[in-house]
């Protein structure tokens, strides 16, 4: 196992899509009448999965990681990635792999909060790793219908985004697009 600047480069080029579908998606957070997918329903006394995790969330999101999927498509030829000194393993990103990623950042969420319903941690609250790793873990498990991952690509993503995914909701909370910081 080698980290290097070289293996982020395709790391980062595969979860951009993720990345993208699990930001953005708190924006749709701002506006009322949403549709939350469990309807309302409880699972041992405590919400499936919480009021926060809706249906235009789900869609959403894995529109986001198709749009980001097709930039990433579009952008390809016109990247650097061949004046590189080591080949690259760079993963032929297209419209499908990029819902894919999408849907899986956004079934990861589903299940994390599925999970902290169940140790009875209320919505808002922090699960740390948890929060961190839940959408990324998705991400992943789904692009493997699509693609090989390779072991390196996995572990650098799970310390990147731990670290990354805390930067990011920290900005958020301060611009007031999400409500805590976490």
């Amino acid at each position: 196992m080698v980290f290097d600047i070289y293996t982020l480069v395709e790391a980062l080029w595969l979860i951009i899509p993720a990345y993208a579908a699990n930001g953005l998606t708190p924006i749709l957070g701002l506006k009322k009448g949403l549709h939350p997918i469990d309807g309302g329903r409880k699972f041992q006394g405590e919400p499936l999965f919480g009021e926060g995790k809706t249906w235009e969330g789900l869609i959403f999101g894995t529109f986001v990681g198709g749009l980001i999927g097709l930039i990433e498509l579009l952008a390809y030829t016109y990247l650097p990635f061949s004046i590189s000194p080591i080949p690259l393993n760079i993963v032929p990103m297209s419209i499908i792999l990029g819902l894919f990623l999408g849907f899986g950042a956004m079934s990861g969420d589903l299940a994390g909060s599925f999970i902290k319903r169940r140790l009875k941690i209320p919505r808002g609250r922090p699960a740390p790793v948890l929060d961190q790793e839940d959408f990324i873990a998705g991400a992943l498990a789904f692009s493997l219908l699509l693609i090989p991952l390779e072991i390196d690509w996995v572990i650098l993503l799970a310390v990147i985004t731990f670290i990354i995914h805390i930067a990011a909701n920290m900005i958020g909370y301060m611009l007031r697009i999400k409500k805590q910081p976490w």
